[in-house]
């Protein structure tokens, strides 16, 4: 139980923490009222932040819908019942792993670029690392890091392109071995909306 507990607060934080920057006043001469850092679109803010609260119910009800226990100790049921239970349980694990994608996908839609920012910065500490094991003449660790940026830049632009969000052109988007160009051309920002 305290494991949910945990996990919700966490999540309220984070939503908390969120609506609560995004909240503030968008003005300040940032260019017609939009904050820089790619949050300018606010029907796909509001829509975010709409799925996130219907998400956020979705995880509660689950919570509280804790599969019932059958009485006494784990030790003494049958294993049929040991076996419902334990299925039980992972039924409700799965349901709330989903619900928290969806949660942390509404979150990525609300940081805008700043989701690209923090990627880039994750893809550059890995080109370093990539670098260095070049320079000491460790190719396979070089070759795997090097696939790994690209697996990891494949990802993160399909995920943004899912969501709607479009990236500017990134210096993490490149990388060693021509893994460059994902991503060029196009300016930052959320879908439907501008910088």
């Amino acid at each position: 139980m305290k494991k949910y507990l945990i996990l919700t607060v966490a999540v309220l934080s984070v939503v908390t923490l969120t609506l609560g920057v995004y909240a503030q006043p968008q003005g300040g001469g940032q260019g017609g009222g939009r904050m820089r850092g790619g949050f300018g679109n606010t029907e796909a803010q509001q829509a975010a932040i709409a799925a996130i609260e219907a998400q956020l119910a979705k995880l509660k009800a689950s919570m509280e819908a804790q599969p019932a226990r059958p009485q006494g100790n784990f030790q003494d049921m049958s294993d049929e019942e040991r076996t419902k239970f334990r299925d039980a349980m992972m039924k409700q694990r799965e349901e709330q792993a989903v619900i928290l994608a969806a949660i942390d996908d509404q979150i990525m839609i609300l940081k805008g670029r700043q989701v690209q920012t923090e990627h880039e910065a994750a893809m550059e500490e890995l080109q370093a690392i990539q670098t260095m094991a070049a320079s000491e003449n460790a190719t396979k660790t070089a070759k795997h890091v090097e696939e790994l940026i690209a697996k990891k830049n494949q990802a993160f632009q399909e995920k943004a392109e899912k969501l709607g969000i479009r990236l500017g052109r990134g210096r993490g988007q490149g990388g060693p071995g021509g893994q460059g160009g994902q991503g060029r051309g196009q300016r930052g920002g959320n879908q439907g909306g501008g910088q």
